[in-house]
């Protein structure tokens, strides 16, 4: 897991994970390591700015490395999740809802929140209950993301999965390389989803429109997003919630 746009003044906070066993991510990360030599952590922000290993490269190696690495994440069988807010969107509506903001603090908490949970629900619906390990990149919300895993582990986990976190580093889990691209893609992507021309590293991400499980909240159905959030804490407090994020 990864996110992105968490900086002042981002227009779309997006959380984004990517799912597979770990037979099939050892086989990734085999293919993932040759593609993108020479760099030896690939870092979407560096690529896109030609910035530390990327520093020299022209705009043409650049979109010709780019063009040659990212198909490599939907060769293998790995699930997308990305999930992303409208800021303004977010801080003028659901604002207005002291109580749904104090379930879900602040965008980033809310989108891994939501992250965790649709990972969690296809584990449930379609798992072995194999042990989980969701590990995300290192940031500065590992409290509120371990207390959001934690709600959803007593709460939306009913097969009783057993589920753990750990924070690490791109260069010492690559699966983060993967993450940090849909992470980055997917914030662009989210900023004009109806665009009919979508940035080309997106359509190398999702080349079948089969890959990703997408959830955007904006202006167009904000509507619909206090109504879920405010039915699903409805059904919270009916089961027994006491209101907090963590039990």
């Amino acid at each position: 897991m990864d996110e992105s746009g968490v900086h002042h003044g981002a227009p779309v906070v997006a959380v984004a994970a990517y799912i597979g066993r770990p037979k099939i991510w050892r086989a990734w990360i085999k293919d993932w390591n040759k593609a993108k030599k020479p760099i030896n952590v690939y870092h979407a922000t560096d690529c896109s700015g030609l910035k530390r290993e990327f520093a020299g490269w022209d705009k043409a190696q650049r979109d010709a490395y780019v063009a040659n690495l990212l198909p490599v994440i939907p060769a293998h069988e790995l699930a997308g999740v990305l999930i992303g807010i409208d800021m303004n969107v977010f801080r003028q509506e659901v604002a207005k809802h002291p109580e749904l903001t104090r379930m879900f603090g602040e965008p980033y908490t809310a989108c891994f929140q939501w992250a965790v949970s649709i990972v969690m629900e296809i584990a449930s619906q379609h798992g072995k209950g194999e042990r989980m390990l969701f590990i995300h990149e290192k940031n500065s919300y590992e409290a509120d993301a371990r207390r959001a895993f934690a709600f959803v582990n007593e709460n939306l986990n009913p097969r009783g999965i057993n589920m753990t976190i750990a924070f690490g580093a791109k260069q010492d889990h690559p699966p983060l390389q993967a993450a940090d691209v849909l992470a980055y893609e997917g914030a662009k992507f989210l900023r004009d989803p109806t665009n009919p021309t979508p940035r080309r590293a997106w359509v190398a991400l999702d080349p079948d429109k089969s890959r990703l499980i997408i959830r955007r909240y904006g202006p167009d159905n904000v509507g619909v997003l206090i109504k879920t959030l405010d039915d699903y804490r409805g059904r919270l407090l009916a089961q027994g919630w006491d209101g907090k994020l963590t039990a």
